[in-house]
C-alpha cells in the first residue's frame, strides 16, 4: 500500500515539475512565461538530451572497444542511473543559463 501511494505522490510530483521546467500549461500548472522564455527552456531541454546522448555514445564505445581505464574497474556505482540524471539535470541548467544569456532575457 505504501509504495503504491509513493509511486502516485512521486508521479503527481513529476507532472507538475514537468510543466514548471518546459513551461507548458499542458500539465496543470499555470505559468506565466513567453513565447521567448518557452524557447529558451524547450532549447534548454533539447541540448541537456543531446548532452546526454553524447554519453551515451562515449560510454558505449568505451565499453565495445574496450577503452575503459583498469584503474576504475574495482569502482562500483549503487545507482548508475542517477549519474546520468545528474548529467541531464546539470547539463539543462547551463543550457538554460546559456540560452538565457545569448537572447537577452
Amino acid at each position: 500500500m505504501l509504495s503504491w501511494l509513493v509511486i502516485i505522490v512521486l508521479s503527481l510530483l513529476l507532472f507538475l515539475i514537468l510543466g514548471k521546467v518546459t513551461g507548458s500549461e499542458e500539465h496543470g500548472y499555470n505559468t506565466n512565461d513567453d513565447e521567448r522564455k518557452k524557447h529558451i527552456k524547450h532549447q534548454a531541454i533539447v541540448s541537456s538530451w543531446v548532452m546526454l546522448l553524447i554519453f551515451f555514445v562515449i560510454n558505449f564505445v568505451n565499453d565495445f572497444f574496450n577503452l575503459s581505464d583498469v584503474r576504475l574497474n574495482n569502482v562500483s556505482l549503487i545507482y548508475p542511473e542517477l549519474l546520468y540524471f545528474l548529467i541531464a539535470v546539470i547539463s539543462y541548467l547551463i543550457f538554460y543559463v546559456m540560452y538565457r544569456k545569448r537572447l537577452g532575457g
